[in-house]
């Protein structure tokens, strides 16, 4: 076996062929698309770069097949701030080889390692938590768009080489008909009129404004959470503006309490069933067939990516005013258009989300990711706090059968 620096075009188009090549025969899996991996290593397209490190890896096999890959990074700003030596590894795909596994990790540690990290991370990703994070090991099922999906054998991989648990990822599944409209207007009934909250659908023509109001409620929301990092609204405007072609402004909302935003609630029409064909390049000829996919997909499935409340007003009901707000603006239009949701990146330990979107949703668990740490020196384990997994369904496992092994 060789390993390889991903270092030219020609190395990038290597990385992104290898998950093809271990998911060939997986009816589940959807390629992402290249370029938001790429973008995870672009210095003009992620702040972590400015002060961090990256190296990206492939894995050949005798025949020179690229049979795995591995990334591994450190964010120096975020360690600066909290007073910490982490590192990630993420983007690992492999054949179903231990040997093969190793090489990887070996050569990812030791990058880790040499720039004084003495606690590791992974999988996850290189910058936000939104996207690429944890390990799948519960609810084998189609993933959501910028959602991890990986063979049930990567567990064994990382157990044996010492990476102990750190923080489980739900992504939550459910019908739009189940939710319960009737409580939730009750309730917001009673938080518009006791608090003077007022949610409004996300302005399209003033992405850069709504940016600023969106940071200030994360930014206050999250600041207690052990993984804070502060957003600027900047790069909020950045994200929306990005997500401008396929958004529903009817899906996003801001609450607002005597003039000050408090809340909001992201949602968007998932787009991964509809990208599926394009097998992780989206090209400018591909377009048509993309929205094409994205109008008639059966069934119409809205995700949930961003959820924050003040902490002045959280555990006040205002999560369900801003969902009554969705499920009724534009004369309930939401509620006809789609069929299913699908809330992501919801951490095991923030129970007061969990507690909201079972509530006012009727959304059960349906996908449980999981990321790990390995310590070295005097790192202590501390993870984080966790919820009851036992009775998530596993989803349709695929047979390890299918996967390469050399």
């Amino acid at each position: 076996m060789q390993l390889k620096e991903v270092t030219t075009p020609a190395d990038w188009k290597a990385f992104h062929q290898v998950p093809h090549y271990i998911y060939a025969r997986d009816p589940h899996w959807i390629a992402p698309l290249q370029g938001d991996v790429e973008n995870v290593f672009n210095a003009d397209k992620n702040k972590a770069l400015e002060s961090g490190q990256a190296k990206q890896w492939v894995l050949y096999n005798d025949a020179g097949r690229a049979i795995g890959r591995i990334a591994a990074f450190i964010d120096a700003r975020r360690n600066a701030q909290r007073d910490r030596r982490e590192g990630g590894i993420g983007f690992f795909e492999c054949v179903n080889d231990a040997a093969a596994a190793n090489r990887l990790f070996d050569e990812a540690e030791a990058f880790l390692l040499r720039a004084g990290m003495d606690t590791i991370h992974a999988p996850v990703n290189f910058g936000e938590r939104d996207k690429f994070w944890g390990l799948l090991i519960k609810g084998w099922h189609p993933p959501l768009y910028h959602e991890n999906y990986h063979p049930p054998y990567y567990r064994a991989f990382l157990d044996q080489r010492g990476y102990l648990p750190m923080e489980q990822i739900f992504t939550f599944g459910g019908q739009v008909e189940d939710i319960a409209y009737q409580r939730l207007t009750t309730i917001a009934d009673r938080v518009r009129e006791r608090y003077h909250v007022q949610s409004r659908s996300i302005r399209i023509n003033d992405l850069r404004g709504e940016g600023e109001y969106l940071a200030q409620v994360y930014n206050e929301a999250f600041a207690s959470m052990p993984h804070f990092k502060p957003l600027e609204g900047v790069q909020l405007y950045k994200m929306l503006k990005q997500l401008k072609p396929v958004m529903d402004p009817l899906l996003t909302c801001i609450a607002f309490a005597d003039g000050k935003p408090v809340g909001f609630c992201a949602l968007m029409p998932d787009i991964n069933l509809s990208l599926k064909f394009a097998k992780g390049q989206l090209k400018w000829w591909k377009m048509p067939r993309f929205f094409f996919n994205l109008k008639m997909s059966k069934p119409k499935l809205v995700k949930g990516v961003a959820f924050g409340i003040h902490p002045e007003y959280q555990r006040k009901g205002v999560f369900s005013e801003m969902v009554d707000f969705l499920a009724t603006v534009d004369d309930g239009a939401n509620p006809k258009k789609y069929d299913a949701l699908g809330l992501a990146t919801i951490r095991g330990g923030n129970y007061a989300m969990l507690n909201s979107a079972k509530a006012a949703l009727n959304v059960y668990v349906e996908r449980v990711h999981l990321s790990f740490v390995k310590l070295f020196g005097d790192a202590v384990y501390e993870p984080y706090e966790t919820s009851d997994v036992e009775d998530v369904a596993m989803g349709t496992v695929p047979d390890v059968s299918i996967y390469p092994t050399n």
